[in-house]
């Protein structure tokens, strides 16, 4: 009797062991991704892939996150995927959704600044510190807030070397800051994603494209833009947000989101901006080495850009104060100063 009630008695401390470690068992935390960047495209293959496995390495398998087979939804509406729980992470672009994220569009204004290296990280802290508490992003939880390379001009007229040869252009634009900068230069904006361009240049639709040089290879462009335009200090940026789920976000224990927090954000950013810096490059190599033209507009044409867009900045001001921006002008000359400062 004494050795049944000695086993009994283990085979309960084992059960009650077993039984407590089934949470531990259970903590894996599989997120679901929305992707939409093509196949080789830089951000996609030298940071967002790498970030991906690092972040089951650092939380030891705990968390997981499961590249889905093709995009939730469409590539505009990836914010409302993430905050609806359609998907769990995406990668979502704020200015293709106009007048919502309106006090964020500070960092697409003209001229803010075209390395993309320095501007991204920038752009990141600079969210933090002032932008975050105007809740533009609720139920949505940003891991990074960065820009990659500016848009600059490409297209399959001519070679644009003055403003009036952007006159007439119909030429794909892919948020309010370029709508707005295209109108008063002459150019006829069409809004349209960036997963479209392809068939609307070689359907004749667009005359051309505002795209970071990056993507002109890796949306197999080349071909279909002979004419490369690069404005000094970029005419516009766009900003892009790495950012999940809020719900998702907080099953997710605290240790393991500190672990991936270390790994998003500012150097998230910055490893974005370095690989579409990279990938510039080697876009304008091989558009060099195809024949293409690429001009750089001169000081005195970006000059009278400067004069003809400065009413962008008004614009926004004025969206700015309706939100609730006390200062809005404060905002612009921070993150101007931001950048001049960065290394």
């Amino acid at each position: 009797m004494r050795l049944s009630i000695s086993r009994l008695r283990a085979a309960i401390a084992l059960a009650s062991a077993f039984a407590a470690s089934a949470p531990a068992l259970a903590q894996t935390t599989t997120v679901k991704y929305s992707n939409w960047l093509p196949a080789g495209q830089a951000m996609r293959v030298e940071v967002i892939e790498p970030w991906i496995a690092e972040v089951e390495k650092i939380t030891q398998g705990r968390v997981k996150i499961d590249t889905l087979p093709k995009v939730v939804g469409t590539v505009p509406a990836q914010f409302d995927v993430a905050r609806d729980g359609q998907a769990d992470l995406v990668v979502f672009i704020p200015g293709y959704t106009p007048n919502r994220f309106d006090i964020l569009e500070v960092a697409q204004l003209p001229f803010m600044g075209d390395d993309p290296e320095r501007l991204a990280p920038v752009v990141d802290r600079f969210y933090r510190k002032n932008l975050a508490s105007y809740n533009e992003l609720k139920g949505v939880h940003p891991l990074s807030v960065y820009v990659v390379s500016p848009g600059q001009l490409f297209n399959r007229v001519r070679p644009i070397k003055t403003l009036a040869d952007i006159k007439g252009l119909k030429i794909r634009s892919p948020q309010a800051s370029s709508t707005q900068a295209l109108t008063p230069m002459g150019g006829v904006p069409v809004s349209k994603p960036v997963s479209e361009t392809y068939e609307l240049l070689s359907s004749g639709v667009l005359d051309g494209t505002f795209m970071p040089p990056e993507s002109i290879p890796a949306f197999k462009l080349t071909d279909l833009v002979p004419h490369a335009t690069i404005v000094p200090g970029a005419i516009y940026n766009t900003i892009l947000i790495l950012g999940i789920n809020e719900d998702k976000w907080k099953s997710i224990s605290q240790a393991d989101r500190d672990a991936i927090t270390k790994i998003s954000g500012d150097a998230f950013a910055r490893n974005i901006g370095r690989a579409y810096a990279k990938g510039d490059k080697a876009a304008f190599d091989t558009i060099r080495k195809a024949g293409r033209t690429v001009e750089v507009l001169s000081e005195p044409v970006v000059a009278e850009m400067k004069k003809v867009l400065q009413p962008i900045e008004k614009d926004w001001i004025e969206k700015a104060r309706k939100k609730g921006v006390a200062d809005p002008q404060k905002l612009i000359d921070q993150l101007r100063a931001d950048f001049a400062a960065a290394k």
